[in-house]
């Protein structure tokens, strides 16, 4: 076995010498897990930790291309250091030929309004987001691969250092109504909600204004579409202003968020009509019928320097010990924890030890998602040397492998299927216990897992190390969330029973 063990670690640790807590063979042919086992009886259940090794690692790059959300900003943090995103949009002229300008006589444009809905804000909302607006020398490329550490090449700026307000209101109305099933009154209130959307006015500043001219005369053309858009924007880069570390901004795929061009022009009728005609940005979410999918991504950069992780590569690991006995996961950034296992040999060869359940316990450092809310659950990757994935062959068909969860799994058409460690689809996922307040740990079951792998039945190579990745590599979401894990705590718990 290739992960590093130590009975003498478990002696110090265990309630029985180490020669007696072994794994018991038996348990194969009666039952996977040593339950219940025909002609005995458990006579003791008690359980035992098993330390574990662990390290932060760095998986680069991130795959950010069309994900769920697009980020813009730069963030300091004692931690981590700063980190800075920015994104690099196509555009797509999507709608109705008969709402283009050129429909009107007399035109006048009013307004041209970029709106960018947000709905997280890593760092403070009370400051601005201070943001540059570039243009693309090009349209980004659907045969290009974009990832995180991707760039495109982009022209003079048309707008910096832009303050976006994050924490303005606005004011709606709404129906309230009072009364009981068979005399009601309705009231209209006006109420105070937050406004969640960067509006980025093109027609008050020089750069922004010629494009938005130069648009809105191709607009008049019955023939515009998505290559006379791509002849005079070619798509845009959204980054943080020079000296901008208050926050990043998550953005997720809306239909709102678009250029909208106001004017007023007269009808066939004769009549002067307020109209609008938009185009929206490629983070446009998939609709019904048929269109143009664009292309977007976030480049997302991190400068440890000054922090405990200024050492950490993608080909270094740092050891919590170097860390201050913390390890890191982190989604964007591409931070993930790897753990090995330690004292596995005194899991083995005692027929009267019979496993009933194994559990991971990841504690995390409390109260440390001030500026980045914890991952909602970890996934555990069997990895080499170099934490690289260990692949798993089904048929024709190749998948990186994951600790599986256990028992029956459900597909989304309602057929089911049994999950085992070598199967593939059904990824567990460490998770905060239900009801846990405030958040403490992570835990997940690895009962089925551990058994396969001390008896080498998870068909393939064993891996060295299990990787804690807040994400599955192969998703499209994208955020900052972050937990802060400590090191020191990390278990393997055992449950067991001695049998006679």
């Amino acid at each position: 076995m290739n992960w590093p063990t130590s009975a003498s670690r478990l002696a110090s640790v265990s309630l029985c010498a180490v020669g007696l807590l072994s794994f018991a063979t038996s348990c194969e042919k009666a039952n996977d897990l040593g339950l219940d086992l025909p002609g005995t009886s458990p006579i003791s259940a008690t359980y035992l930790d098993l330390p574990l090794r662990a390290s932060t690692v760095r998986q680069q790059p991130v795959q950010t291309v069309k994900a769920d959300q697009f980020l813009v900003g730069r963030l300091q943090d004692a931690y981590v250091g700063t980190t800075t995103a920015s994104t690099f949009m196509n555009l797509l002229a999507l709608s109705s030929p008969d709402s283009l300008p050129a429909k009107y006589t007399a035109l006048r444009l009013d307004s041209v309004i970029l709106n960018l809905p947000f709905d997280q804000v890593y760092g403070s909302a009370a400051r601005p987001l201070r943001l540059d607006l570039l243009p693309l020398q090009r349209p980004l490329d659907e045969r290009t691969i974009y990832t995180s550490e991707s760039s495109a090449a982009t022209d003079n700026a048309l707008l910096t250092g832009f303050e976006a307000p994050l924490n303005r209101n606005k004011t709606v109305k709404q129906r309230v109504q009072s009364g009981n099933s068979t005399d009601t009154t309705t009231t209209v209130i006006t109420v105070q909600v937050p406004d969640r959307t960067i509006r980025i006015p093109f027609l008050k500043s020089a750069g922004t204004a010629a494009l938005a001219n130069s648009l809105f005369v191709a607009m008049q053309n019955a023939a515009f579409g998505q290559s006379g858009l791509d002849a005079i924007w070619k798509g845009f880069l959204l980054q943080p202003a020079n000296g901008h570390t208050a926050n990043i901004v998550g953005f997720p795929r809306t239909p709102s968020a678009r250029v909208v061009f106001y004017f007023r022009g007269t009808s066939a009728d004769g009549k002067v009509r307020a109209r609008n005609y938009s185009l929206y940005l490629a983070s446009l979410p998939p609709l019904t019928g048929s269109y143009s999918d664009g292309k977007y991504f976030t480049q997302i950069t991190t400068s440890f320097a000054g922090t405990a992780l200024a050492g950490l590569t993608p080909q270094t690991a740092l050891p919590s010990a170097a860390t201050n006995g913390l390890t890191y996961v982190q989604e964007g950034v591409g931070l993930a924890t790897r753990i090995e296992f330690q004292g596995l040999d005194a899991l083995r060869d005692d027929a009267t030890l019979a496993i009933n359940r194994a559990e991971l316990l990841i504690p995390i450092k409390q109260f440390s998602n001030g500026l980045f809310p914890y991952n909602s659950g970890l996934y555990l990757y069997e990895v080499n040397d170099a934490n690289q994935p260990l692949i798993r062959t089904s048929g024709v068909s190749t998948a990186e492998r994951l600790i599986q969860v256990e028992g029956i799994v459900k597909l989304s058409n309602g057929s089911t299927f049994r999950a085992s460690p070598t199967t593939v689809g059904a990824p567990a996922a460490a998770t905060f216990p239900l009801g846990q307040n405030p958040a403490q740990y992570y835990t997940v079951s690895v009962t089925e897992y551990l058994q396969a792998y001390l008896q080498n039945r998870l068909d393939g190579e064993l891996p060295t190390g299990l990787l804690l990745s807040p994400i599955l590599r192969s998703a499209t979401s994208l955020n900052l969330n972050r937990a802060q894990l400590d090191a020191n705590e990390f278990k393997l718990r055992v449950y067991y029973s001695k049998l006679r």
